[in-house]
């Protein structure tokens, strides 16, 4: 009866030894995050802040539409779209990793753009622009208007370590 829970022992200290043999950092699983994702520490330039960076500095000004119009972005993410997005509107997104890669989240920021329809959901696009306010559903948001969109691969590392 124990010789079942012996193979199974072995077989998973064989995995765990392998895995912690190819990386010295990794999450609880043994996986090394930075193969997969984006470090997200503070980043004072803002051409160079991912999405996780812009949600966390937007999160933590009273007023965002006081403070944020008219500055620039450069950002990388995948299209998505929640139930009742206007048509002129799509969210450009990343997965962040909250504890290790079984356990991401998908945020992102609302791109405002008339061309919004022709990008399909789950496109990788690189996008620069500027943030502005517009009314969505007569209340003004913070959006991007983006005044370049191109198509892109998905990047190697399509996640961003929100754990580090």
């Amino acid at each position: 009866m124990l010789k079942p829970f012996k193979l199974f022992q072995s077989l998973t200290d064989r995995v765990l030894k392998s895995a912690s043999a190819e990386s010295s950092i990794t999450d609880d699983s043994g996986i090394d995050v930075w193969r997969y994702a984006d470090p997200a520490g503070e980043e004072p330039d803002p051409l160079k802040r991912n999405l996780l960076q812009w949600r966390r500095l937007i999160s933590s000004v009273r007023e965002p539409l006081d403070v944020f119009p008219g500055e620039s972005v450069d950002l990388i993410g995948f299209v998505h779209r929640p139930p009742n997005t206007p048509d002129d509107q799509f969210t450009l997104a990343r997965h962040v990793i909250r504890c290790c890669l079984a356990d991401t989240v998908s945020l992102g920021l609302v791109i405002h753009t008339v061309n919004a329809a022709q990008f399909e959901t789950n496109t990788w696009l690189h996008i620069q622009g500027q943030f502005t306010s517009v009314p969505v559903r007569n209340y003004p948001t913070l959006v991007i208007a983006p005044s370049k969109i191109k198509r892109i691969p998905e990047p190697q590392k399509p996640y961003i370590n929100g754990v580090f």
